[in-house]
């Protein structure tokens, strides 16, 4: 064995062009290899992986404050099958006028939700304020609005603007904030949203069975049983949510899907032809190695491990650079995607990874291994 690694280290130092276009192209394949498996594994299902991420409610329930009191609908959270919640947080409904919606981009006139919350995070509705800061003093106001390129900041950017509601003094837009439930289309602090005068509470549940319709309401009524005739004024599915905003993506997710493919396949077919032309143009060295006394698996395990040095080599360091490029151009590509108010952050499972650095060499291992 030490003959065969002795002609193996010379063979690599002899041939080092050679070595170092295999260890190149490895390196450059194993980058997009990371790059199309992420793109499959995050196009596979992104609302429910955004979902799952964001903790999103898989109810939101609105009960009629003057029929049922906080500390029962505090009850509920309780009830078996709950797996977590957040609430009780008083709603108000307000008019938005066309003069106010016409100062905040991406707002039209009408109605509009505002929930009293003290954080944007938790166990429920994890919501992504990526511009500004939480409403906490008086007359401040958080708004639910997509995180589009120049809306945090920048000459049209909400931030800082005064908002007029009816019968309000004006309230200032401190942050903005993003989520994939839709829970609210802005938020105030617990303190400030007494001024709004709720009329309403918010509950958000999520359930350990919450798979198909007939679960969501099977576990809606074991949570609103025992609670006044009449104080569920509203309920909303995810799955409702989840049909109106999956078409959307829907549309361009069968053309990641085939990027995805093409470039895996294109990454494999590359390699292949490398390692194995490789191969193929050292028949003379092979000759002479079995003119040396060398069995034929002793020239095989020659030239495995030729290329597989630089071949492992650019897989590890390929995979390593393209966790770097992956992530961002991932973002990119899924910017587009309208899943509800959410900021898409694509992740990328580990398995990705850990398929490129193995099964990168492994591709190597059998196409230097036919011609051999």
């Amino acid at each position: 064995m030490s003959a065969v690694w002795r002609a193996s280290r010379a063979a690599v130092r002899r041939r080092r062009l050679q070595t170092s276009v295999i260890g190149v192209v490895v390196l450059v394949s194993s980058m997009a290899l990371v790059v199309a498996l992420g793109l499959l594994d995050v196009a596979s299902g992104p609302f429910d992986r955004l979902f799952g991420q964001a903790r999103g409610a898989h109810v939101i329930a609105t009960f009629d404050a003057a029929k049922v009191s906080g500390t029962q609908l505090a009850r509920t959270a309780h009830r078996p099958g709950v797996r977590a919640w957040a609430g009780p947080f008083p709603e108000a409904v307000v008019d938005l006028p066309q003069n106010a919606a016409s100062e905040m981009p991406g707002m039209g006139p009408g109605p509009l939700t505002v929930v009293g919350r003290a954080q944007p995070g938790g166990p429920v509705d994890r919501l992504d304020l990526f511009a500004g800061h939480w409403a906490t003093g008086r007359d401040q106001i958080v708004l639910a609005l997509p995180d589009a390129p120049g809306m945090g900041n920048g000459p049209h950017s909400p931030i800082g603007k005064r908002i007029q509601l009816p019968g309000l003094v004006p309230m200032t837009v401190v942050g903005l904030a993003s989520g994939v439930s839709g829970s609210a289309q802005a938020w105030v602090s617990p303190q400030q949203i007494a001024a709004l005068h709720p009329t309403t509470y918010q509950m958000l549940y999520r359930f350990d069975q919450a798979a198909t319709a007939r679960q969501i309401t099977a576990d809606t009524a074991a949570v609103t049983a025992g609670l006044p005739s009449g104080s569920l004024v509203a309920h909303q599915s995810y799955l409702t949510l989840k049909a109106q905003v999956a078409s959307k993506p829907n549309a361009f997710v069968p053309f990641l899907m085939a990027f995805g493919i093409l470039g895996l396949l294109v990454a494999v077919l590359i390699v292949a032809n490398v390692v194995s032309g490789a191969v193929v143009s050292g028949f003379r060295h092979i000759g002479v190695l079995k003119s040396l006394g060398f069995t034929p698996n002793q020239v095989v395990a020659v030239y495995l491990v030729m290329i597989c040095v630089p071949a492992t080599a650019g897989a590890l360091a390929g995979t390593a650079l393209g966790a770097v490029v992956a992530r961002p151009l991932l973002h990119v590509v899924f910017q587009g995607a309208d899943l509800g108010t959410v900021n898409v952050t694509p992740t990328i499972g580990s398995w990705v990874y850990a398929s490129t650095a193995l099964g990168m060499p492994a591709v190597v291992v059998l196409a230097a291994l036919i011609p051999a």
